[in-house]
């Protein structure tokens, strides 16, 4: 005698799909975790400025197309050639570097290195 199918068509699993808490999406339709699109670094220039925040002097350089492990290897260098403390921030296009202090020219020839690109 043939087995009875009884499926209805929905898919069960062991994961729960949890609401984001920065978008408010589900986790499955969350686009606040992944990252914008990577190009290839001659297609794309970088801008790089020195500002004030939280009345501390920082070093901006951004926007790069680049995957986040490539990005956190980038900033772990940068904070030990340049000495000080760092940080990324993810964009919805792509990925900022944040250095504390003065360093435009420093981190400028450091990523020249890299053959990252700057706008004049």
């Amino acid at each position: 005698m043939a087995r009875l199918d009884f499926s209805i068509g929905a898919k069960f699993s062991d994961d729960f799909d949890c609401v984001c808490k920065k978008c408010g999406e589900l986790e499955s339709a969350c686009v606040c975790g992944k990252s914008g699109e990577i190009k290839e670094r001659e297609s794309y220039f970088l801008g790089l400025n020195e500002e004030r925040a939280g009345g501390k002097d920082i070093t901006r350089c951004g926007i790069f197309f680049e995957a986040k492990q490539t990005m956190q290897e980038i900033l772990k260098e940068a904070k030990k050639k340049l000495s000080c403390g760092g940080s990324l921030e993810q964009d919805s296009k792509g990925f900022w570097l944040i250095l504390q202090g003065k360093h435009k020219e420093a981190l400028k020839t450091l990523l020249k290195a890299k053959k990252f690109q700057f706008k004049k």
